[in-house]
């Protein structure tokens, strides 16, 4: 009779495998044995087809987010390090120093952003307005750009007449304005109406200095942007007349060209630093990125990831303990099996890889059957446009997908690692078993 240890070395790892295959599908008395296989196999599978799919959408709702948070706003602005409000002069700090020491960058330009109160007859409304220059007019810097749902943005440089003035004996030509479409409607303002606009920020000396408590403005156009804050919140004026609701305004910010700061889009948006550190270099000005200024909202969707994997890798976590109750009975059912193959010339190492490759196989046939049906769920909803959300609840219509390599590695491996330390324990006491014992009771 040939033994085991007088075969082929490369010989021998075929037969392993296949015991181990054997003895998971064999159908005799075992009968039950196969269908807790089939169960340890489902249960890693589903697990790793929820992570895959519940994390690709997480991540598709991440980078629909992070891209209206790059489309909504620049990537980075240069402002006063000490008083951001109350802003700095480019006469001190011209634009052509700014082009110089960011070179390579586009899209650098100044604005001002201050909190103001609309007015149109009983309806009031707080708002933030921001203010460009004619020059800006394309560069996409914010998310304005291009939303204009109703007239144009050049208007916004030009004096407008109003349709219905508030006061019909003194029509005067007036500045323009843009809303966002939310934010107008809050107000009840349409194209052409005039509306009021007040700085909270201005106080009585300001205003004997030239600067405004109340102006006057002329409602050119309505924004749309597709992202709740920005469109009832936001309206543009020229950078001139902005620069009349700055904190304690005179003349002397007009003459001094003031302005909140200086914004800029990179060509990388996800590596701020080498740009941060260059904004260093000045001491009166600092630099706050989109990542800085979305600090919280990128936070809680990191976190919200974080817990929702951690809690789905808990099915695999259940499945692996299923794999370790089946393998426990396969060593009960199997032992007489085993004690014949220790007879043959098995030593307990190898009746130790038997067992665990039976836990490698359940959990390989498991991840692989839960990552082509996650993945291929990804794929339909992706394409085919599949669960459709309710209208006016979310700001989607469909359920985003987006497809992340590197964190199904991860869910694979540790499904796994997961299935062979199940296997572990159950591999050691078939290795522990006396071969006469098993004899005796078969």
């Amino acid at each position: 009779m040939t033994r085991f240890d007088d075969r082929p070395k490369p010989g021998f790892a075929s037969w392993i495998w296949w015991l181990a295959w054997r003895q998971l599908s064999i159908r005799r008395q075992g009968a039950g044995l196969s269908f807790m296989t089939v169960v340890s196999i489902a249960g890693v599978s589903i697990g790793v087809g929820a992570l895959v799919l519940v994390l690709s959408v997480m991540g598709g709702f991440e980078a629909d987010l992070r891209r209206k948070m790059l489309s909504g706003e620049p990537h980075m602005e240069i402002i006063a390090a000490n008083n951001p409000v109350a802003g700095f002069s480019l006469k001190e700090h011209s634009l052509e120093d700014f082009k110089r020491r960011f070179a390579g960058v586009k899209n650098i330009e100044p604005f001002i952003s201050t909190d103001v109160v609309l007015k149109r007859r009983s309806f009031v409304n707080s708002a933030t307005i921001i203010g460009v220059r004619p020059e800006s007019e394309g560069t996409n810097l914010w998310a304005f750009d291009g939303a204009f749902s109703e007239g144009v943005m050049a208007d916004l440089f030009k004096l407008q007449k109003p349709m219905l003035p508030q006061s019909p004996d003194v029509i005067l030509d007036l500045p323009g304005i843009a809303l966002g479409d939310q934010l107008a409607l809050q107000i009840g303002a349409e194209v052409g109406d005039e509306i009021t606009v007040l700085s909270p920020q201005a106080s009585s000396s300001s205003a004997l200095a030239g600067g405004t408590l109340a102006r006057r403005f002329v409602v050119i156009g309505k924004l749309s942007t597709g992202l709740f804050n920005y469109d009832g919140k936001w309206g543009v004026v020229s950078i001139d007349e902005a620069r009349y609701f700055m904190p304690d305004f005179d003349q002397s910010l007009v003459e001094d060209q003031y302005v909140t700061g200086v914004a800029m889009n990179v060509p990388d948006p996800m590596k701020m630093d080498p740009y941060v550190e260059k904004a260093k270099k000045w001491s009166d000005l600092s630099a706050k990125t989109w990542q800085i200024t979305n600090k919280s909202l990128l936070f809680a969707l990191k976190l919200e990831k974080f817990t929702m994997g951690s809690i789905l890798m808990l099915i695999v976590l259940v499945a692996a303990f299923s794999i370790s109750g089946t393998m426990i009975m396969t060593v009960f059912h199997k032992r007489g099996q085993v004690s014949i193959l220790r007879s043959l010339g098995m030593t307990r190492k190898e009746i130790a890889g038997l067992f665990l490759a039976h836990g490698f196989t359940i959990g390989t046939v498991g991840v692989l059957i839960g990552l082509f049906v996650g993945v291929g769920l990804c794929y339909l909803i992706k394409n085919t446009h599949m669960f459709p959300l309710p209208e006016g609840t979310y700001y989607l219509r469909m359920l985003p997908v987006r497809y992340l390599p590197v964190e199904y590695g991860v869910i694979c491996i540790c499904a796994w690692l997961f299935a062979l330390l199940a296997s572990t324990y159950p591999a050691m006491a078939a290795a522990g078993q006396n071969p006469s014992d098993g004899v005796r009771c078969e």
